[in-house]
């Protein structure tokens, strides 16, 4: 028996959540909306992996999975232009973010939940502190990797 592994390029080239999801028109592909693509896309992995079986029952499926990781990556992204305009002093996940997308949902599942958020957001966070693209500090420039084809099948 072989076992073909695959790329990281072809994975993402399977993955529910597409960068055409974080931008409408050109003036769009900005590395901030690329950031939260990141963020979804990882949401997306880290609930499957961890909460997937338990989201089934509840009737979620992997397009359920995306559509949620999507809305939290642009809740996200307006707690981080709230930092960067000094409204707030700190970034936030809310327990209400998630309560109001899943309102059935008890809180021990929202907490889980919340949990895997905090943490893609940390290893987001730390691949941001080495990655040359500085989509934060950088957040209204043009984001050419909307225009790659390996990422916009």
């Amino acid at each position: 028996m072989v076992i073909t592994l695959k790329t990281e390029e072809e994975v993402f080239e399977y993955s529910v959540i597409k960068p055409t999801s974080f931008y409408s028109s050109e003036h769009e592909k900005t590395k901030l909306n690329w950031f939260c693509f990141e963020i979804a896309v990882g949401l997306f992995d880290e609930i499957k992996k961890d909460l997937g079986r338990r989201l089934k029952k509840h009737k979620i499926d992997d397009e359920g999975i995306a559509e949620f990781s999507i809305y939290i990556s642009k809740k996200m992204k307006d707690i981080v232009l709230q930092k960067l305009a000094g409204k707030i002093d700190t970034v936030y996940i809310s327990y209400e973010m998630v309560e109001l997308y899943f309102p059935t949902f008890n809180d021990r599942l929202v907490n889980k939940i919340l949990d895997v958020i905090s943490k893609v957001w940390d290893e987001q966070l730390s691949f941001c502190g080495i990655c040359p693209t500085r989509c934060i500090s950088e957040k209204d420039a043009y984001c050419v990797m909307f225009d790659d084809e390996d990422y916009c099948l």
